[in-house]
């Protein structure tokens, strides 16, 4: 009687014990399973980053593999001016489209082989005109370029030679003194002195046209500063020249206003306004006073004993006042014949309503 539930008890036991057993060699191998399963991810995962990683850093060496390839079948040899980064540059300036990049990559290689870029000796004569002077804000090399001053003062013949100093200073900029990790620089151009009558066009669309095909991605800023108002409406022939992208960065002031110089410039020229006592600034000052000098002493056998020569002073005085005096003649006669045209247009209107405008 005793022995009976026992084994009862003893069988059910065992039963039980077997169950539990085979549970949890069921939920072992779907834990197993399951990591197993997170494991194959995370491989799948880390290899689909690590193709497509190798994918993009193999697309981005087919373009200049396919560039070398391209030239060499050719026969053109690059530059060694011209190095990797140059070619992600002109790369990035058409926008991905190779056949545009292997155009002006090959154009630029011509034209490197006939232009000739002038030395630091050569640029010492137009280094009043164009020169290098401190950083802006973002720390990028400044070019001041004083337009007003060349049209004023340099020949027609000449005027091709300042074009050419713009250009060799930018290629000077570019290789030593921008930075790596921004290779940008900031243009000032100061067209103080230019008259309506006398606008270096041709000069300003072959510079724009050279920098823009032969040095893509390098403007960072331009400003340009005290143009008249009238040759600003003429500029705007000038500006559809350029590209969207550097229309974006240019910034056209009538007026010298050191507050915007601020914005951008960390010393302001002495040409521009500025208090700066730098060696370039302290040069050009000096190169500029006894020109004045000795052009009145060279003239000084020509005058009698009793007459008094003019000082450099009152004649560079004399020189602003007569300009100013033919800007304001010009602002005035503009005035008057748009004045006239406004009163023909009314005395056109009282006598015949049908050739109104509205």
């Amino acid at each position: 009687m005793f022995s009976r539930p026992l084994l009862v008890l003893s069988v059910a036991t065992a039963i039980s014990d077997q169950s539990n057993r085979s549970g949890e060699n069921s939920n072992g191998t779907n834990n197993s399973h399951a990591d197993s399963e997170t494991c194959s991810e995370s491989l799948s995962a880390h290899s689909s980053r690590t193709s497509s990683g190798a994918s993009q850093s193999l697309a981005s060496e087919n373009w200049l593999i396919q560039l070398l390839t391209e030239l060499e079948n050719e026969g053109i040899t690059l530059p060694e001016r011209i190095n990797e980064e140059e070619l992600r540059r002109f790369y990035t300036a058409a926008n991905g489209d190779f056949s545009c990049f292997l155009l002006s990559i090959k154009k630029t290689i011509r034209w490197r082989e006939t232009y000739r870029i002038l030395s630091q000796q050569e640029l010492e004569m137009w280094s009043n005109m164009v020169f290098w002077h401190d950083h802006d804000m973002l720390n990028r090399p400044c070019l001041i370029v004083r337009l007003g001053l060349a049209c004023t003062s340099l020949p027609s013949h000449e005027r091709p030679r300042f074009a050419q100093a713009i250009i060799s200073q930018v290629e000077h900029g570019v290789q030593h003194l921008v930075d790596e990790d921004s290779p940008q620089l900031t243009v000032i151009v100061d067209c103080d002195g230019i008259s309506p009558l006398k606008i270096p066009m041709q000069i300003m669309r072959s510079c724009s046209s050279l920098l823009q095909d032969n040095f893509p991605n390098c403007l960072g800023h331009l400003l340009v500063i005290r143009l008249p108002p009238v040759v600003r409406v003429i500029a705007q022939t000038f500006i559809q020249v350029l590209k969207p992208v550097t229309r974006k960065k240019l910034r056209i002031e009538g007026n010298m206003n050191h507050r915007v110089l601020s914005k951008y410039l960390k010393t302001i020229p002495s040409c521009l306004g500025g208090n700066c006592t730098c060696e370039i600034c302290s040069d050009i000052h000096v190169r500029q006073q006894p020109r004045s000098t000795n052009e009145i002493d060279m003239a000084r056998p020509y005058f009698s004993d009793g007459e008094d020569l003019p000082s450099p002073r009152q004649t560079s005085q004399a020189d602003v006042h007569v300009s100013d005096n033919w800007n304001h003649l010009l602002r005035t006669l503009v005035i008057g014949i748009l004045m006239v045209w406004i009163v023909i247009a009314l005395i056109a209107g009282i006598y015949d309503p049908e050739s109104r405008p509205f």
